[in-house]
């Protein structure tokens, strides 16, 4: 099973006006906490690797992890933050595992490139 499905979430091509987009949204119109991964929509290619090499930074980093909380930059409007082994998006209570952030990116850049 993919990370995507794991947490219940659907990425599509859309079309308006000869333009083609990218998208993620909840399958079944599902609202809880794995709403706030609809993040991935701001996110294109460039911003979707930098905040990769940011996490694998940690990930690969694990017999020293650095517990400080680091907040990306990637985005503007949206607090992402990486508290080692969390990934925390806006501030929310409900946080998810750095691995499957991780899976999920790359699966979203796969998306992208294709």
């Amino acid at each position: 099973m993919s990370i995507k499905d794991k947490y219940g979430m659907e990425f599509l091509k859309v079309s308006a006006d000869g333009n083609i987009g990218h998208t993620c949204i909840r399958k079944d119109g599902i609202v809880d906490k794995n709403n706030l991964l609809q993040f991935l929509n701001y996110l294109n290619i460039s911003r979707t690797r930098h905040l990769l090499k940011e996490i694998n930074h940690y990930l690969e980093n694990t017999e020293t992890p650095d517990n400080t909380p680091y907040d990306s930059m990637v985005l503007e409007h949206i607090d992402l933050k990486i508290h080692y082994p969390e990934f925390i998006i806006d501030e929310q209570p409900g946080t998810f595992p750095l691995a499957d952030i991780r899976d999920l990116l790359m699966e979203w850049l796969v998306f992208l490139q294709s």
